[in-house]
Parts: C-alpha cells; sequence; structure tokens
C-alpha cells in the first residue's frame, strides 16, 4: 500500500467564500494527483480527505506549526514524502521500481558500510517513508527495532549520511495472572498477555511442560514481565521478569538472570537452568490448538502408544522443532511412516519424526541442528487417517515414552561464582510473584540521541 503525498492544511482559510475557493482549489489538486497518480501506479487515497476535513474544520484540527513550517519548506524545495506499507515478499528493489525511484540510488544506500543489512529483510506491515524530488532520492527512513530508526538523508557534498535514532525506552515491569479454562491464549489475553508473550510463557516452560498434551483446565499461572513505552505510549511487551506455572497440582518456576556475558538466561530459585537437553513437545505451540476437553488426554485427538512414541493431531504445514541438539541421520521415507526425519543425539539416542509432508529447505543428511530448530512441517503422507506428527524417541534402539524419558535428561547448574549475585537477584524477582511490585527502569534521558550507522552497529 503506497500513500500519497501528504496535502497541507490551510490554516488561513477562515470564511465560508474562502473556503469554497479553497476545496475548488482543492478538488482540482485531487484531480491533477490522481492523473498522476495512475500513470505511476500511485493510489491517491487518505490524505486528501485528511486535507479537505482540515480546510472544513480548522478550529478542530489546528494545524501544528512545525508540521506546517516542515510541509511548506517541503513543498517550497520540490520534495514528494510518500509513506509505503510494505507487503509480503516486498523488498527495497521491487519498492524503488514501483515508485519509479533511481536503482542507483539504491545502490549507493548499499554501499555504505553496515547499511545494507538495515535495508534488506523488510517485514509485511512495517512502513518506511521516503522523500524524492523527480525520482531522486532526498531522504529515507525506517524503524528497524522498537528504540531505533534509521534516517538517511541526501546531501548535496556528502552524498547519502545515515543515522540511526536511538529513543531511550521506559521498562516497567508488570505481574498478571491467569487461570486455564479453555486454552492458554484465552487465558493469556484475559489476564492483559499479548500473544507473543504467551508463546514465550509456553517456550520458557517448554522442557517440563508439554503445552500440547499436558494443560488442564484449572492450571494457572502468574508472570512478571515489562510493558515498555517510548516517550510515554505504550509500544508492547519486553521480557519475562519471572513466572510460575501450576500444572496439574505441580510447580514450576523461572527467573530471568543477566550473567557477566551480557546473555539473559532462566533459572529455577536453586539455580538450575531451566534449559534441558530435550524439549517435552517437538511441535511447535503457535500452530497447536490449545483448546481441550478435560476429559481426554489430548486436545485434538491424540492417541498415546506405550513404549512406542506420541502422535500429535496438529494442522498439516505445522512447524516441527528438532526436540535436541544433535545431526541428521536419516531423511527420506520408512513405510508407513511415509516422510521419515531422524536425528542422532549424544548418549546414543535418537528423535524420529515420521508422516511429515516436508522437510525443512536446505536440511540434509549429516547437518547439525540445534535444539528447537524448524526442520520438518506436520503432513499425513505413509499410513495416516488425518495430519499428524509421530514422535519416537529411542534409546539404544529401543522405543521410551517421550513424555517420561525426557525428563532423566538433567539441566545444567549456574556455577558456583555467581550463586551470590543470582540469589541476590532472584529474592524481588520471587517477591514479585506474590504481589511486591517491581520498581520501573526509566532511562537516564528521554531525548533521542543520533548516532553514525557505523557505531550503532559496533554497539549492537
Amino acid at each position: 500500500m503506497i500513500r500519497p503525498p501528504h496535502s497541507h492544511a490551510l490554516p488561513w482559510i477562515a470564511s465560508g467564500q474562502s473556503r469554497v475557493r479553497a476545496l475548488q482549489l482543492l478538488c482540482c489538486a485531487a484531480v491533477a494527483w490522481m492523473g498522476i497518480g495512475t500513470s505511476s501506479s500511485v493510489d491517491p487515497r487518505l490524505h486528501l480527505a485528511e486535507a479537505a476535513f482540515q480546510v472544513m474544520q480548522p478550529a478542530m484540527q489546528p494545524a501544528s506549526p512545525a508540521n506546517l513550517s516542515a510541509a511548506m519548506h517541503a513543498a517550497e524545495a520540490g520534495l514528494s514524502r510518500i509513506e509505503v506499507i510494505v507487503r509480503r515478499n516486498d523488498t527495497l528493489d521491487q519498492i524503488f521500481r514501483r515508485l519509479e525511484l533511481s536503482m542507483q540510488d539504491l545502490a549507493a544506500l548499499r554501499g555504505i558500510q553496515g547499511l545494507k543489512a538495515m535495508l534488506d529483510r523488510l517485514k509485511p506491515g512495517e512502513m518506511l517513508t521516503l522523500q524524492h524530488r523527480a525520482g531522486e532520492l532526498m531522504g529515507f527512513e525506517r524503524r528497524i527495532s522498537p528504540s531505533e530508526t534509521l534516517k538517511v538523508k541526501r546531501d548535496e557534498a556528502a552524498g547519502f549520511v545515515a543515522n540511526v535514532e536511538e529513543t531511550p525506552l521506559t521498562r516497567t515491569p508488570v505481574t498478571t495472572h491467569g487461570v486455564i479454562r479453555s486454552s492458554l491464549f484465552e487465558a493469556a489475553a484475559s489476564a492483559g498477555l499479548r500473544d507473543p508473550t504467551a508463546l514465550a510463557l509456553a517456550d520458557l516452560f517448554g522442557w517440563d511442560i508439554d503445552f500440547v498434551l499436558d494443560l488442564r483446565a484449572g492450571d494457572e499461572f502468574t508472570v512478571t514481565y515489562e510493558q515498555v513505552s517510548r516517550q510515554g505510549e505504550a509500544i508492547g511487551d519486553g521480557a519475562i521478569l519471572a513466572a510460575r506455572f501450576v500444572n496439574q497440582g505441580h510447580s514450576f518456576e523461572a527467573l530471568r538472570y543477566v550473567g557477566p556475558d551480557g546473555k539473559a538466561r532462566y533459572y529455577t530459585p536453586d539455580g538450575r537452568s531451566l534449559r534441558k537437553a530435550f524439549l517435552k513437545a517437538p511441535v511447535e505451540f503457535s500452530r497447536i490448538s490449545s483448546v481441550f476437553n478435560a476429559a481426554r488426554k489430548h486436545p485434538i485427538l491424540n492417541l498415546i502408544r506405550a513404549h512406542k512414541g506420541v502422535d500429535y493431531a496438529a494442522p498439516s504445514g505445522t512447524p516441527v522443532r528438532a526436540a535436541g541438539d544433535g545431526r541428521v541421520s536419516f531423511r527420506g521415507v520408512k513405510g508407513g511412516f511415509g516422510n521419515v526425519l531422524e536425528i542422532d543425539h549424544p548418549g546414543k539416542i535418537v528423535t524420529r519424526y515420521g508422516h511429515l509432508s516436508r522437510f525443512a529447505e536446505r536440511l540434509h543428511v549429516g547437518d547439525h541442528v540445534s535444539q528447537g530448530d524448524v526442520v520438518a512441517y506436520v503432513g499425513m503422507t505413509g499410513l495416516a487417517t488425518g495430519p499428524h506428527l509421530h514422535f519416537e524417541y529411542l534409546v539404544h534402539g529401543e522405543q521410551r515414552n517421550p513424555q517420561t524419558a525426557v525428563k532423566t535428561a538433567e539441566a545444567t547448574t549456574l556455577e558456583a561464582a555467581l550463586r551470590p549475585d543470582f540469589d541476590l537477584k532472584a529474592v524481588p524477582l520471587r517477591a514479585s510473584l506474590d504481589g511486591t511490585p517491581l520498581p520501573p527502569v526509566a532511562p537516564a534521558t528521554t531525548q533521542p540521541v543520533l548516532k553514525p550507522v557505523a557505531a550503532a552497529v559496533a554497539a549492537r
């Protein structure tokens, strides 16, 4: 979606006769713009209507003096401003060609040290802002993170100058509680959690709880997480700081700890890492319906085959994750299991994934995979009456029940030298789960800081 250049308010229009004259001029401008837009595939919408409303209601929508000054300056300079909503599979090459902008300018942007990575991999739905004069790029803006905005301007002497504007964020810890009635997402939404935070909660306890098989009505959770704001405006959720999940009467806790290396990891209150050698569920929870019938073991017609494996009923195309670190030992067809992937793990352990619709791209026998990597997708190849994943866990060639076997893989423990610091920081985190609020983390300054691209890249 492409928004045409902003129309500007006409604050000096006061009388009815002047308004009529202004609307006549505006209509002429609209017709002219539509003609231009048709020839350049630009869809003229929204902003002309906004301008007309401003003309008719100057008292209700007064124009900002700063915006008017910038708009008048841009108009005097002959600049056109375009806001582009990125579509699926869009690239900057396609956008520049669609807008008939200079491809040489795009090449010059990509040639700036450290800038190419900030220009590629566009996200559907994000907005890019471009300024141009007769197809010559004069400015470019893109938000590259919640706190950073890439700003590029053409300098007549120096060429393109790129900077990253860093806006400090405020992180306010919030604690919420939820009870499972029909699904994790329903309970999370009722507790005020966004879907990404609910998924993060499921991933956090994914080594101890199978959120496809183990969830029950009456299970509950308490989560302390960050609410992130930018210059007073809430923009989303941050990291989970502490969490407690009670599943079938068993309580699990997770506390976030940032080590000397600057990396955040999660531990139990006694310092054991939540990360274990194997995930309890190899299917991507984000694509599995978490609605369940409390009278049955699995929410979607799941069958458990003792000592052989587990069948996870799931829609075709649901991502399948590697249960643990290992190396691909088989990728092909095996009788009634259809498309099968096998991964060898340390300790003579093999995990087997059957009835797959397809394998992950560029995944071959001998490739190393890490725990959680998407290695295949659910299907119904072989002897299957519906789409599902058949998952097996073998030790020395013998099938074991995955639901109990993976529990034998012990977690690592926080090194002794870090325990005093961890114990000190764990006290307020655990207290937050019991109702004692944590203080907000405010930045030293709220003013944006402009940094050259090279410096911003080095700081990452």
